[in-house]
């Protein structure tokens, strides 16, 4: 991995509001007084993220943080209201052209419930065959090669092709899914939550499919879950989300063995494992509060152990803690003798 060329792409103070569209009658009666103005909901707030070529990034965090908006943006599905996202240093909204048409062709998204993600009423072939003829990669007579070709790379036979998405099962179903989105030669693959509806056996098969494919391809992999064991196993490095923004990202040993924002501690302490079975696991206390109306300062402060008042009116930016390890809390600020007790990752029990 290079760390002299431009990140293989890269989120640059991203933020993401929805607002329901209003008719025109909506819009007078809200200047009229009579019903009120739609509710923003921030789903990203000023997010910034790199990744560089070759390696898997995990993207973790809560439901609902944003995780899964931010990776639509940066895979180009959706604009961005605030900020800009580069490829291999160029601001994609601002290409056109066959430039712009190869960008988006290099990065592919697999989706997380793979039944919904494929037309019931194709076949398997045309459904993974249809792009790379659309796009002039393949002619007819290269289509069938090309899709036997990407059925066996994902594990499947090549007179599957011509069943429909109802014949599979949810895992080979994803399997077809990784195939479309191979078809047209990614070199950037954004993963979202796409193991999240398997189960935990064909779990494993497909992580161990993405390992295998990243080493054969040279991909490089946004791998969004919620699941910090299954990130763990695949990632090189760990971004963690709270409420639309980063709060803390490190290399995966450095992340598991030294967290340093309460948020991802609390996400570490209650991963179970057998080595753990005496102790008494807790949630988080609290609940993550609305997008529609986000705490000031820092998100985590309402559900913050040692939240003191700087967390509640100042937003605590994201630095440099230890080398290639970044937090987001005014923790770090304090003298030593005032800060909480950071207990590494080590194992306790009762």
């Amino acid at each position: 991995m290079n760390r002299r060329e431009p990140p293989l792409a890269q989120a640059v103070n991203i933020s993401k509001r929805f607002q329901k569209n209003t008719d025109f009658a909506e819009r007078a009666a809200i200047a009229l007084g009579a019903m009120s103005a739609p509710a923003v909901v921030h789903a990203l707030d000023g997010v910034n993220l790199e990744i560089r070529r070759g390696e898997v990034v995990g993207l973790v965090g809560e439901s609902g943080c944003g995780k899964s908006t931010l990776g639509r943006i940066i895979a180009g599905m959706l604009p961005a209201t605030e900020g800009t996202v580069l490829r291999d240093g160029e601001d994609i909204s601002t290409l056109k052209g066959r430039r712009r048409r190869a960008l988006r062709l290099r990065t592919q998204i697999i989706f997380q419930d793979p039944m919904s993600s494929l037309n019931p009423r194709r076949r398997v072939g045309d459904i993974i065959g249809e792009a790379p003829r659309f796009h002039g990669l393949v002619d007819k007579a290269g289509q069938t090669k090309l899709v036997a070709e990407l059925l066996e790379t994902v594990g499947l036979q090549p007179e599957m092709a011509q069943r429909f998405p109802h014949q599979f099962s949810g895992g080979q179903r994803q399997r077809i899914g990784i195939a479309r989105a191979l078809a047209v030669n990614p070199d950037f693959l954004v993963c979202d939550e796409s193991i999240a509806a398997l189960d935990v056996s064909i779990q494993a098969q497909i992580i161990n499919l993405f390992m295998e494919l990243r080493q054969r391809l040279g991909l490089t992999l946004l791998f969004i879950s919620h699941d910090l064991s299954v990130v763990q196993h695949i990632s090189d490095r760990v971004v963690i989300m709270y409420l639309g923004r980063v709060v803390e990202s490190a290399p995966v040993d450095r992340i598991f063995d030294h967290p340093n924002h309460p948020y991802t501690r609390a996400l570490l302490d209650e991963i179970p494992r057998i080595d753990r079975r005496n102790r008494r696991f807790s949630t988080i206390r609290g609940e993550i509060p609305s997008p529609v109306n986000p705490p000031k300062g820092c998100h985590f402060h309402p559900r913050c152990p040692h939240a003191f008042d700087r967390c509640r009116v100042e937003r605590p930016a994201l630095r440099n803690v230890h080398d290639g390890h970044e937090s987001a809390c005014h923790l770090n600020d304090l003298p030593p003798q005032q800060q909480p007790p950071r207990r590494e990752n080590t194992d306790e029990t009762l």
